[in-house]
């Protein structure tokens, strides 16, 4: 799989192409089937529309790469208009914005940008999602969520089922918290090498933290994980809405649609932002054995 992720690494680097896709006829109705838009505006019109057939939002400013100082003022104060653009929409106490660590303390850290962004998000009432990122990351970004809920701020954060230290991390962290399979195929950290072994702990996690008084979200489009996560919430008596399935925004619409109708909780993920295509496609690169079932999610009715 090297090979295959050097292509599409390449490939996400290619601002050009992404800009020549969305110039298209096709590439035009491809884009706002996976992204927002590139302006605030264009993301809200895109959430109001999820929000109508029932489903909860996060917004991610979308970017690839490493940050420069400059661009980063540019992604925080998208942020910030976007949590003004929820508030406005009457879409904010359904609503979360998601931020990769790699934003935040990557390079230079920015926590004091972060920490504005958060005071102006708790006024709001949108909630706040931190990604955790690269091995590199991990114990800073959970240092960061744990000293920003010391202060008062209920801030969310994810964890990756492909980490072994992660049932554990399930079990003591508490609050608001997104499993997710792990995109990071390398690191420093123990991980799981098996794509069936990452589903195991995907479900021990899960276990874990439907057993606490966490806030639980699920980050899957693996109908097979959905099912035996309700399953396991049945039998703890987690009444449905007590925990959340997550997804990306134009993928799995059907699923998503069957679930919401059947009183589950279902947040869609809309990226945004002109980094739109470097995300979908470097998202693509860290796992690329997801690419056919990713492909086959994009399917009307899948």
């Amino acid at each position: 799989m090297p090979l295959v992720r050097n292509i599409f690494e390449q490939i996400a680097k290619n601002e050009a192409l992404g800009a020549f896709i969305a110039a298209s006829p096709i590439g035009r109705e491809f884009v706002h089937r996976v992204a927002g838009g590139e302006q605030v505006e264009d993301v809200i019109e895109a959430a109001q529309l999820l929000a109508d057939a029932g489903r909860l939002i996060t917004l991610e400013r979308a970017f690839h790469g490493e940050i420069e100082e400059a661009q980063s003022a540019v992604i925080f104060a998208d942020y910030a208009m976007a949590i003004s653009a929820l508030a406005s929409a009457s879409l904010a106490r359904i609503s979360e914005i998601a931020m990769l660590p790699e934003l935040i303390l990557g390079g230079r850290p920015r926590t004091g940008p972060l920490r504005d962004l958060c005071e102006q998000a708790q006024i709001s009432r949108v909630n706040v999602m931190i990604a955790i990122g690269p091995d590199d990351l991990v114990d800073a970004t959970l240092d960061l969520v744990g000293g920003l809920r010391a202060e008062g701020f209920e801030i969310g954060v994810t964890l990756q089922s492909v980490l072994r230290r992660t049932e554990e991390d399930c079990e003591t962290i508490g609050g608001r918290v997104r499993l997710v399979k792990g995109a990071h195929t390398h690191g420093t950290l123990e991980r799981f090498g098996q794509g069936i072994e990452v589903d195991k702990s995907y479900i021990r996690c899960a276990k874990a933290l439907l057993r606490t008084a966490a806030d639980p979200g699920f980050a899957t489009h693996d109908p097979r994980l959905i099912e035996i996560i309700q399953t396991i919430a049945s039998r703890l008596n987690r009444q449905k809405g007590s925990y959340e399935f997550a997804m990306y925004y134009g993928r799995s619409t059907g699923l998503q649609q069957r679930l919401t109708d059947s009183g589950e909780a279902v947040r869609v993920y809309i990226p945004f932002g002109p980094g739109w295509f470097g995300r979908l496609v470097g998202g693509l690169a860290e796992r690329p054995t997801g690419l056919v079932p990713a492909i086959r999610s994009l399917l009307p009715g899948a």
